[in-house]
């Protein structure tokens, strides 16, 4: 134990004399440090960028520093920063490949509970730089104490074993997703093992059971970072009948898109997956194509946000004039910087009624944008609770071997000082999905979303 605290000691005091900065690539787009095919971090070894403790100390203390350093908020959260230093200190010294001292930084950084700030493999950087994630296609949620498949992505694993919306999973391989492990699972507190629930708890005891509920089964089918995808044999219940599917995840591109369409109430529907300026001339060329509608449903419904610049111009296209629509919030040492967001209409404004279709799965730039139409359109926010996951990225700091720290540099406040981070947008109307509809093809958020522009004077 004497020599374990004198090592860290000494990786301290290096680590304390060392340059502050890292170097850093942005944290969108492609780089030209890290290629389509970087190779995934070890399961079974070390790397020579990790190979003895101190090495593995200094990285933690990189990570560490650099989030202490540029985080926007001074105050860290409330969080006792130092001491989750201290806590997985042990873990980074035991880990026995590169696998597992990413997990221990995963680790660390996710009890920060900051939706955005976290430790990424060179792996996992070039995924998220292509909109591609490892996954089956099947998006999850729970439904009555039930786990269901609320959407499948075509040409997918999932879609390709049969499993559509409505399904619902009593167990994938040995787990099993019953009705007493799901009423276990309500209070099921956050911890750092939790590296795939970024999401802020909601305010409706209904929803903050259900999200309980999924973060339990998340923690189960959870995977080591770059963990290599294995088939898994899923039980489905379907009509009163079970049978079983097997998937295996592979890495799935969603690049952004953008549909538009009248319903014959004269109501038009936008749908948009991601925030991007890929396919901002897309965005345009819809929003014009339903100038003629007598309202618009904007869906933002599993729409996880994307490119600052992106909701800064679509907002701007519902303005009807210049308005201080945010607040970002950055730091400077110890004190906390703020700027107002203001925006000018665009050349030709949507003016018309609006509503925005949110869920559990509408995060960052889509709460911006729910958030600003609620606020200076007067727009009716419909469907479930948002993800409260809105802060900015601009930045991933380097770490040796190629891995990154994304870190949240900004913060915001919406223009009625509304509070974005940690905090998710409560509809207006709360249209919880229903099993039963999502097997019928029945929308009925989009559906109480119409008839209530139809309805407003």
């Amino acid at each position: 134990m004497t020599a374990l605290r004198s090592l860290l000691v000494a990786v301290v005091l290096v680590a304390l004399a060392a340059c502050a900065s890292l170097p850093a690539r942005p944290a969108g787009g492609m780089v030209t440090d890290l290629t389509d095919d970087v190779a995934a971090v070890s399961q079974v070894g070390l790397g020579p960028e990790f190979d003895t403790a101190a090495k593995r100390l200094e990285v933690q203390q990189r990570a560490w520093k650099v989030i202490a350093e540029r985080y926007y908020d001074p105050r860290l959260n409330g969080v006792d920063w130092a001491g989750l230093r201290e806590k997985y200190r042990p873990r980074v010294v035991a880990a026995k490949s590169d696998a597992e001292l990413y997990l221990a930084l995963k680790g660390m950084v996710r009890e920060l509970k900051d939706s955005h700030t976290r430790v990424v493999t060179p792996r996992e950087s070039v995924d998220h730089r292509r909109f591609a994630a490892l996954a089956t296609g099947a998006s999850l949620s729970v439904i009555d104490d039930q786990l269901a498949v609320v959407d499948v992505d075509a040409d997918s694993p999932a879609a390709r074993a049969g499993i559509v919306r409505g399904d619902v999973v009593l167990a994938v391989d040995s787990h099993r997703f019953d009705a007493a492990f799901l009423a276990a699972a309500r209070d099921l507190p956050l911890t750092g093992e939790d590296l795939a629930s970024p999401e802020a708890q909601p305010a409706r005891p209904d929803e903050a059971a259900r999200f309980s509920q999924l973060r339990a089964v998340r923690r189960l089918l959870q995977r080591a970072p770059d963990e290599p995808a294995r088939a898994q044999r899923l039980l489905i219940a379907r009509d009163g009948s079970t049978f079983e599917a097997t998937v295996r995840a592979e890495p799935l591109v969603r690049p952004p898109t953008v549909t538009a369409g009248v319903l014959p109430s004269g109501v038009a529907v936008m749908t948009l997956n991601r925030f991007s300026v890929r396919n901002r001339r897309d965005v345009e060329r819809a929003l014009r194509s339903v100038e003629g509608s007598r309202a618009l449903v904007l869906d933002l419904r599993g729409n996880g946000g994307g490119d600052y610049s992106q909701f800064v111009w679509l907002v701007r296209q519902f303005l009807p004039e210049p308005r201080e629509v945010m607040t970002q919030l950055t730091r400077a040492g110890d004190e906390t910087w703020e700027r107002p967001v203001r925006l000018t209409p665009g050349d030709r404004p949507y003016l018309k009624r609006i509503a925005v279709l949110t869920d559990r799965r509408s995060g960052s730039a889509s709460e911006l944008t729910a958030v600003a139409l609620l606020e200076q359109r007067d727009a009716l926010i419909v469907g479930e609770s948002t993800c409260g996951c809105v802060v900015g990225v601009s930045w991933e700091y380097v770490l040796p071997g190629g891995g990154g720290v994304r870190v949240s540099e900004t913060g915001f406040r919406s223009a009625r000082g509304r509070r974005m981070e940690g905090e998710p947008l409560v509809p207006a109307l709360y249209v919880p999905p229903a099993v039963a509809d999502l097997r019928a093809g029945r929308d009925r958020a989009l559906e109480a979303a119409e008839r209530a522009l139809l309805e407003a004077p």
